[in-house]
Parts: structure tokens; sequence; C-alpha cells
């Protein structure tokens, strides 16, 4: 069975031109997402979003396969309040622990901002990730006593050659070459080398995630929140696992293909962010521009003004069904609940005429492609 001796020597191209292009644009969007100003409620969908993503991805490359919605009410429900059954309470408990592993992750960076990766924080990150779930010869918090196998691949056997490569692993990442590298650069490559030393029983893919994530963090990409390359590689898992094995398996000597594979990733991602943002920062500038819409119409202050504001302040989240509307089954007919249907068609035609809404066969949207107006 193939063993790779672990060692610290294998090639990075740091000036490649790939590698330079993809950490520039992963700095120019981290800075541009960080510099936006956003609302507290909007900042917190925004992250559970990235939080549920990151909890499906993480877990659902080692195969706890859960849907968004699964995931979703996980994340929402109490600890105690199984969600899944007992059939499936194992992968329960991994979202719940790769959730908790998040949410630490942000809170410890929020309170130790300059802290560096070290084993007693490694170790708390497997703890939290494995806690509570019976893996077979596995404890949280501590590095293995036995051999393992990871598919075809035999990482270190021994307990003492994994706490001597670990040692090296966090002096050579924080006191050797890697410090002279870019924190992004060094937070992929801290991945790659504790999934393959494969210090734990069980949970070092999610483990290795995690420092990823962390050292991320620690960069100023995860500032606006919880960014994981855990839902890239969940998407492209077989391209990932090619990636790890052509150097464990297949004797590689080159980490910049992985560390390619993982910056267009990270591109991938902070492109996705930065839309979700801006759109949220579109709807935000609608509603205020719908306002002084109404304002200088001289519409606001009046029943019929204030109704139609508060109408056009939700669907800039939605579209709806004007039949929905008509019907009263869409909560926003509340805001017509007592008036006639003719006073409906009179403000929405009205709204139309403003060119504040759009309407296409039933479906009722709010021009919030209008505030493409007032970019550059």
């Amino acid at each position: 069975m193939p063993s790779w001796e672990v060692h610290f020597g294998l090639r990075l191209a740091t000036g490649a031109q790939n590698i330079v292009e993809d950490l520039a644009k992963i700095h120019a969007l981290a800075s541009v997402i960080r510099g936006i100003p956003i609302p507290p409620p909007v900042q917190q969908r925004l992250d559970r979003l990235n939080i549920m993503r990151a909890v499906r991805g993480t877990t659902g490359i080692e195969g706890t396969e859960l849907s968004e919605e699964e995931v979703s009410q996980i994340v929402d429900s109490p600890v105690d309040f199984a969600v899944l059954g007992p059939d499936r309470e194992r992968e329960e408990q991994e979202a719940r622990n790769a959730n908790a592993l998040m949410r630490f992750v942000g809170e410890y960076m929020k309170n130790h901002p300059d802290a560096s990766l070290t084993e007693p924080l490694l170790l708390r990150f497997h703890e939290i990730l494995t806690d509570g779930i019976n893996y077979e010869y596995n404890e949280p918090g501590r590095y293995r006593s036995h051999a393992v196998n990871v598919g075809p691949y035999r990482p270190p056997s021994t307990r003492e050659a994994v706490r001597d490569l670990m040692t090296e692993f966090f002096t050579w990442l924080n006191t050797g070459l890697p410090s002279t590298w870019d924190p992004v650069l060094r937070a992929i490559i801290a991945h790659f080398y504790v999934v393959s030393i494969h210090p734990f029983g069980d949970g070092n893919g999610r483990t290795s995630r995690a420092v990823e994530s962390f050292l991320l963090y620690k960069a100023g990409v995860n500032v606006r929140g919880y960014y994981s390359l855990a839902n890239y590689y969940y998407q492209h898992r077989d391209e990932y696992i090619y990636h790890l094995n052509d150097i464990q398996m297949r004797g590689g000597v080159d980490l910049t293909p992985f560390a390619s594979f993982a910056l267009r990733g990270l591109v991938q991602e902070l492109e996705s962010v930065h839309n979700e943002v801006l759109e949220e920062v579109r709807v935000l500038a609608f509603r205020d521009y719908a306002r002084r819409t109404l304002a200088d119409a001289g519409k606001l202050g009046n029943p019929a003004g204030d109704r139609q504001l508060q109408l056009l302040t939700e669907l800039a989240s939605r579209p709806v069904s004007v039949r929905a509307l008509r019907s009263g089954s869409d909560p926003l007919a509340r805001f017509y609940r007592g008036v006639t249907q003719r006073t409906l068609s009179r403000d929405l035609n009205y709204l139309r005429e403003q060119n504040l809404v759009s309407l296409v066969g039933d479906e009722l949207r709010a021009r919030v492609d209008l505030m493409t107006q007032f970019t550059a």
C-alpha cells in the first residue's frame, strides 16, 4: 500500500503568473467586501448563508449528504432537538459540530485577532468537531495512537511519528519558509499538510479545512463572514481528491497544482459573496430611492402612499404574484386588507407609471435593476 513519507520540502511556485493573479483578485475582492457598509440584519443573513454552505460542504466531502433545508433546520434548532431522527443522529451531530466550530473560530478571532495557529488551538478544533460522536478509535482533541489507512494512502503510523511531524509542522508554518508566503497560500498549504499527516482517529478532513478557514480569517479574507472553501471542495470533490492524491499516492513533489485549484475556488467563492453583498446594497438603495420618489410626489403621509411604500419595501426582496395579492394568500396582501380590488389596481398602476415596479405575466417585481443607473 502506498505510503508518502511526509516532509516539508515540496515545491510551491509562489511567483507563477496564475498564482499571483488569483491572489491579487482575492485580496481585491476581500478589500471591497470589507469596505461595503451593510446593516447588522443583512450581515447576519449573509453569515448564516455562508455558515450553511460551509457546514454542508465540509460534511458532504466526508460522505454526510445533507440538503440545504436540513442544514438550515439543524443550524436554527436547539441542540437538544432532533431534526433528522435517531437513524441519522451522527449526521446531525456532525453538522452541529461543524456549525459550532465555525462560530468558535469567528468569536475566537474577534477576541484574539493576532493569534497564530498553535497545537492547543488545532486540538480544540478537533475536539469541537468530533464531540459527542462515537467514532471508533477516535479521542476528541487527542492525536491517534494507531495506524490508519485513507483509501489506499497510509499516513504516518505511530503516535510518536504523528507528534513529531505535527511539532515540525507548527515550527515550519509559523517560522519557516511559509512565514514569507502570502497568508492565503499559507492557509491552503496548512490544510494540505494537516490532512496528509492525518493526526487524528477521525475528523481529519474537517479539522484540516477548519485550519484553512482559521488562517483565511486571520488573513482578512473572512472578516465579513465565515467564508470557507469547503463548499467549493464539495462541488469539485473529484478534483479535490485528485490533487491530494497526486502527492500522497503518485509521488508528486509540487504543491502548485493544489494551490492553484484552491485559489480558483476562493476567487469564485469571494465573487459569489461580493455579488450577494452588492445585491443587498442594491435592495437598500432601491428602498431609499422608492421613498424619495414617493415623497417628491407628495404621496407620503397619506394612507395610499404609505401603503405603496410598505409594499415596495418588501417587494424589493422578492417578487409576488398579483393573483396572490388579490386573493390574500401572500403575506404582502396584508397591506390591502380592508381596501377594494380597485384600490389595489390603482396602486399597482401608479407604481408602474413611476417605473418602480414591473409586471411580467402575473409576477410583480420591484425595479431594483434601476439602481445600476447610479453606478459608474
